[in-house]
């Protein structure tokens, strides 16, 4: 009697083991802090199973290919996929909008200007605050990689940065964590970011207006990030659940509480 029990609960425990799955996730940095928040609250709800989000930026491009071979679960896309990811056995889901923040250092007085001041900026022909009405200060201009997903985004945004060639002297930083610490350590300094970052930041670096325009969600602001949850189109029962628990109440309720806007998608 004995054994048979035994062996019932090794048959139980091991059924169990089987059916624990680890969700891999991996790409756009900017994501992050999201993905991260949202598999906690998932794995609280289904501790049968594990969300590893990796801590490192492995960007848009990376993402699609570590996805595309295996090596993960889910990539992180904060930009629509390219028609050539398209072509690859893939899907995309939209589960937030972000808004994309031009962000300056605490120490920055200026609290506006124009999308053509901010073009100049970057193009080296606009060196100091008192430029554009802050104080006699030099500007440190940052950017990011061309194949970041915010930096593609914030390309796209103001019509003159497309063609913009940015100026030598300024600051290229891999990933957004460089981005998030020299704007809250460099004096004078101006970069892309985003809101979810912008909150984090507990007034090391702010928002300074475009055209007179705060960041926002809407029509009105042309910087928004398309946070998007890429997966294979044959993907395993755990994803599944946690895709479902992303659109659900709760799920849809951190993504508004990480300062992002929820978008409705058909799963």
């Amino acid at each position: 009697m004995k054994k048979t029990l035994l062996l019932l609960m090794l048959a139980l425990f091991s059924t169990s083991a089987a059916q624990a799955e680890t969700i891999k996730v991996g790409g756009s940095g900017s994501m992050i802090p999201l993905l991260t928040i949202l598999g906690k609250a998932y794995v609280k709800k289904n501790p049968k199973d594990s969300v590893e989000v990796n801590q490192k930026s492995m960007g848009q491009p990376g993402g699609i290919a570590a996805l595309n071979a295996g090596a993960i679960d889910i990539a992180m896309s904060a930009m629509p996929i390219t028609p050539a990811q398209a072509k690859l056995p893939i899907e995309q889901f939209e589960i937030a909008r972000v808004a994309g923040v031009v962000a300056v250092h605490s120490s920055v007085t200026a609290t506006n200007m124009t999308s053509q001041q901010l073009c100049d900026i970057y193009a080296g022909k606009i060196k100091n605050w008192k430029q554009v009405g802050g104080t006699d200060a030099a500007i440190t201009a940052l950017t990011r990689p061309e194949s970041d997903s915010t930096k593609v985004m914030f390309r796209k945004s103001f019509a003159c940065l497309a063609s913009v060639k940015e100026a030598p002297e300024i600051m290229n930083l891999p990933k957004e964590a460089d981005m998030i610490a020299a704007l809250s350590t460099t004096k004078g300094a101006i970069g892309q970011i985003n809101v979810i970052a912008l909150d984090d930041a507990a007034g090391k670096f702010k928002a300074v207006k475009i055209d007179g325009k705060l960041p926002e969600v809407s029509d009105k602001w042309p910087f928004v990030l398309h946070n998007n949850i890429v997966l294979r189109k044959n993907r395993g029962e755990a994803v599944k659940s946690f895709m479902n628990f992303i659109r659900s109440p709760e799920g849809q309720a951190i993504i508004k509480s990480e300062k992002a806007v929820p978008s409705a998608f058909k799963f």
